[in-house]
């Protein structure tokens, strides 16, 4: 079910003061500055609810779109420039696939923010909150980067893909082993 990660993190930062950076642009992440337990941190968070572009396009929480990847990288960027810590709130199916979004440039923004996380030098803690799906663990945090703490929530989930996509996957090449058998 959709929900608003913002909820969530009112509830976790100090005082629930988030200054978040680029609001109104890659709506699918959150990103900004707070305080927990008196230090500053840099927040990376997905964002679960349905949002719209300024064009109006409708965008799926926790999926990874272009936009939201350029943001990502930008600030994990920013972070290690002012050599502030990373707290990474993973709730992700993956990023955005197919031909419109890899005319869009997702290939290129999600390579720039996984290797933004890759080569991230401060130090980093990651809760998986729900879902934690194929390369979208690796741009938020996941265990290939060696966070200092990963922490999973008793219904987190983590898998190159979800039980549902992977059936799907699964039945799809059955079905063409199939038909080139006749």
């Amino acid at each position: 079910k959709p929900y608003d990660m913002a909820q969530l993190l009112a509830r976790i930062v100090d005082g629930g003061e988030f200054d978040e950076y680029k609001a109104g642009y890659g709506k699918t992440i959150l990103t900004g500055y707070a305080r927990v337990d008196g230090w500053a941190v840099g927040i990376v968070a997905n964002q679960r609810l349905v949002t719209k572009t300024k064009k109006g396009e409708m965008q799926v929480g926790g999926v990874i779109y272009s936009e939201s990847a350029d943001k990502g990288a930008r600030f994990i960027l920013n972070c290690n420039q002012k050599r502030i810590p990373l707290i990474f709130f993973q709730d992700v199916t993956g990023f955005m696939v197919g031909t419109r979004a890899e005319q869009g440039g997702i290939i290129k923004d999600g390579a720039k923010m996984v290797n933004a996380v890759a080569n991230s030098v401060v130090p980093k803690l990651t809760f998986i909150i729900g879902n934690s799906y194929g390369a979208g663990n690796y741009a938020m945090c996941g265990k290939a980067y060696d966070p200092r703490l990963i922490y999973a929530w008793p219904t987190a989930q983590i898998a190159v893909m979800g039980g549902k996509q992977a059936s799907e996957t699964l039945l799809s090449i059955r079905v063409q082993q199939l038909a080139a058998k006749g």
